[in-house]
Formats: C-alpha cells, sequence, structure tokens
C-alpha cells in the first residue's frame, strides 16, 4: 500500500442526491480490493451490520456483534474485514445533502453522532432494529421507484433514521445531548483540536477560544471525555501522524512539519513516547 486512498461522494457535482443506500455485502465483493484496506473518505458513512464479525477504524479492529451501526466521520481511516460477512446497509452521505433541507443540521450531528466521543459503534435493541429496518426499506423503494418528489421523501426517511440513531446516543450516554452544555462543550473542544492540528496549542488558548478557562475545560474534559486536555490532544496528534505516515511517500520532515513540529528530531521521540514505535518503524510495520 502506498498511500491512504480518500474517496468523494458525488463531487462538485450538484445535480446528484449526494446521498446513497447500498447493500453493504455486494458493495464490498465489488469494491473489495479498495473496500479491504485502509482508505477514508470526504463524506459520513453509517455503516448496518446485520450479522456480527469484524471493522476496522482508526488503526483498530473492532469485534461487533449482529445488529451493530457504525459511525464513520470524514477523513476517518477504516476498512472492511475480508474475514467478516459484511452483511447489512452502506448509507453514504454529505452535508450538502442534509443542509438541503435543513440548513445548519449537520453541525447538530457533529455533536450527537459523528463526534468521535466514546464509542464509533452502537449495538441496536430488537425494537430499533425493526424501525430502522422499516426507515431503510421506505428510503429502498423511493431510490428505485424515483416517484414525483422522491429526493424530499429520501431525506425526510432518512433524517428519521439519523434522530433514531441521535435517540439511541442520548440514552446510551445518559445525557440529553441537545442540552448539556458540558457535551457541547466536550464535543467543540475535540473539533477543535482536529480543525487546529496543524499547530501547538496548550490548553489556555483552546479554553480561550470556547469561550471559557483552562479549569473548567479540564474538569468537563475529564467528565465527558474520560482525560484531560493535554492528552485529548495529544492522542488527537499522534492519531493524525498515524494518518500521515500511512502515506509511504512522505517523509518524516514532512509529517513533522505538517503537525507544527519545528524540529522533526523531537517529533520522533514525541511519537516514539506514544506509540511506543519510531514514525520509520511505524510506515514499515503498514507497508
Amino acid at each position: 500500500m502506498d498511500t491512504i486512498k480518500s474517496y468523494d461522494l458525488h463531487k462538485d457535482d450538484y445535480s446528484k442526491l449526494h446521498f446513497e443506500l447500498n447493500d453493504a455485502k455486494s458493495y464490498f465483493e465489488l469494491n473489495k480490493k479498495h473496500a479491504s484496506v485502509p482508505h477514508r473518505h470526504s463524506f459520513y458513512q453509517i455503516i448496518w451490520f446485520k450479522k456480527a464479525g469484524r471493522h476496522y477504524v482508526d488503526y483498530e479492529t473492532i469485534n461487533h456483534e449482529e445488529n451493530t451501526i457504525f459511525f464513520i466521520n470524514r477523513n476517518q481511516i477504516h476498512y472492511f474485514c475480508l474475514d467478516a460477512p459484511n452483511e447489512g446497509y452502506l448509507f453514504h452521505f454529505n452535508d450538502y445533502f442534509i443542509n438541503k433541507e435543513k440548513n445548519g443540521l449537520m453541525n447538530r450531528l457533529s455533536l450527537s453522532i459523528f463526534n468521535e466521543i466514546g464509542s464509533s459503534y452502537l449495538k441496536l435493541s430488537t425494537e430499533n432494529s425493526k424501525k430502522i429496518k422499516l426507515l431503510t426499506g421506505c428510503i429502498e423503494t423511493e431510490l428505485a421507484e424515483k416517484d414525483a418528489y422522491f429526493k424530499e421523501q429520501v431525506y425526510h426517511y432518512f433524517q428519521n433514521v439519523l434522530l433514531q440513531i441521535q435517540r439511541m446516543r442520548n440514552l446510551e450516554s445518559a445525557l440529553d445531548i441537545d442540552t448539556n452544555p458540558d457535551y457541547k462543550l466536550a464535543a467543540e473542544f475535540k473539533k477543535l483540536v482536529f480543525k487546529e492540528i496543524k499547530y501547538t496549542h496548550g490548553i489556555d488558548y483552546f479554553a480561550s477560544e470556547l469561550g471559557t478557562n483552562s479549569k473548567t475545560l479540564t474538569d468537563i474534559s475529564k467528565k465527558v471525555l474520560l482525560d484531560t486536555p493535554a492528552n485529548i490532544i495529544r492522542h488527537s496528534k499522534l492519531l493524525e501522524a498515524k494518518r500521515i505516515l500511512s502515506n509511504q511517500g512522505v517523509s518524516i520532515k514532512e509529517v513533522a512539519y505538517e503537525l507544527g513540529f519545528d524540529d522533526p528530531t523531537y517529533f520522533t521521540k514525541y511519537f516514539k513516547k506514544g506509540t511506543g514505535y519510531t514514525p520509520k518503524e511505524f510506515q514499515k510495520a503498514h507497508l
């Protein structure tokens, strides 16, 4: 593998719906060469696995139960495992599709579903599986028949899918994501860390940008993210370093500068302390 491939959904073609629903197994078989190696998307992906199996997300192979839904954020690295049944559904969509009917909805979903806080997947109950199956069937029918206003119907059915998932996420975290200010601050902190990943900022910078102070940010980070802001920043920078290093053609110096390190030697020490590998060793391990 020479590089981490990145894929788009109907890029710059706004005559398209910017939404797709695929049978997961058929999609995987058709795109096995690309789907079974680490890759990323510029769009969002929800994967509903109907059978137990394995899926790889950001350098972790996750064993999952049947009726498990994965939330793959933009630019997260993932792939389908060859030894898994991979049966279920794939929902592909982007900001254009979500915000076209309801402006700003994707910002809410970024906080509640695609926030990379806690688990990247969710086990569905029998009742929730029935609800999402019904909605998915309605979407399939609309996409197949393409009757009048089918695009609007697809949007509203899928919005209901997302709201069902959001409801489950709220119950899973035992708090109201929409109204809890601590959760919102924690999610905004993680988003800001990745937005500013190319720079070296301390906790005070992030606290100021979020309109709070370092003590409050630390307390909320520990409560919601179960870690300190300093560790969240470090883990996020190491994850992005892994993502960039997976491109075998990138030099260690380039990665260091890309992530705000003036000294490549210091970056090497930082990476090894955090992962146990030197950047070169990590690249070799991911050939």
